[in-house]
């Protein structure tokens, strides 16, 4: 019998930022197949019951999230966009739906260019990536629950606005 893998998590997809979609479907196509651009806000490991987060993401009144992606860190073949300071409307809304985690681990907010797993980041690469870079900020309304089969392509599961 084969067992299925199912992983799930809450995510900020990044909508229309036609750069960041640009370089992942060009160096990283197999990755972008799998999952659209985006900020991973909670973790699989971290919850025990998604059924509590989106009750809380439900009642609570959120507000969007801006992040401002304003590095390129390249550590071998991955390739994120980071964030400077502060993060905090990202860390209090983790904090607001990880209440049964006190306090929840620190998560830096990122966006995968290039992911290991299925892409390659040469010197060349971040080279042309780097000389196209501009620092930019993003709000975020919406999170949504997500989840992956069997290392497949990503589902929406279900969508929460941000007030």
């Amino acid at each position: 019998m084969i067992e299925t893998v199912r992983r799930r998590q809450a995510t900020l997809f990044l909508n229309g930022q036609t750069f960041v979609d640009d370089i992942r479907q060009r160096f990283n196509p197999e990755q972008a197949k799998l999952i659209a651009s985006h900020v991973t806000l909670i973790r699989e490991d971290e919850v025990a019951d998604w059924a509590e987060v989106g009750r809380r993401l439900s009642a609570i009144d959120a507000r969007p999230v801006t992040l401002h992606f304003v590095r390129l860190e390249r550590r071998d073949d991955l390739l994120m966009l980071t964030c400077g300071d502060p993060t905090f409307e990202f860390d209090d809304l983790r904090t607001l739906l990880l209440a049964d985690n006190e306090p929840p681990r620190k998560h830096e907010p990122h966006i995968t260019l290039i992911h290991p797993r299925n892409g390659r980041c040469t010197d060349e690469v971040f080279g042309e990536i780097e000389s196209r870079f501009l620092p930019f900020s993003f709000t975020f309304d919406e999170v949504s629950f997500i989840e992956q089969t069997n290392g497949g392509k990503w589902t929406v599961l279900d969508t929460f606005r941000l007030a």
